[in-house]
């Protein structure tokens, strides 16, 4: 799914985590706490090991400003 501040608000809250991946950019996507707090966060690889940098709380960033700032640490590493 393309995230979206529509599509990330749709998905229902569980009891677990969720993470939800966004199909345009690698490694860009948004971890649904159990409480409904939604992060949006870049996960890549750094010497051998999986990091996940947060790039914001949706609503106070929009997916498209969490993008471009993906777009730039993946672009770094």
């Amino acid at each position: 799914m393309r995230l979206t501040k529509r599509s990330v608000e749709s998905i229902a809250v569980q009891a677990r985590e969720q993470f939800f991946w966004d199909e345009d950019l690698p490694g860009f996507g948004v971890r649904i706490h159990p409480s409904g707090r939604r992060v949006y966060f870049v996960q890549y690889r750094s010497k051998g090991r999986t990091r996940r940098y947060p790039l914001g709380v949706h609503g106070a960033v929009t997916a498209d400003q969490a993008r471009r700032q993906a777009r730039g640490i993946v672009g770094d590493v």
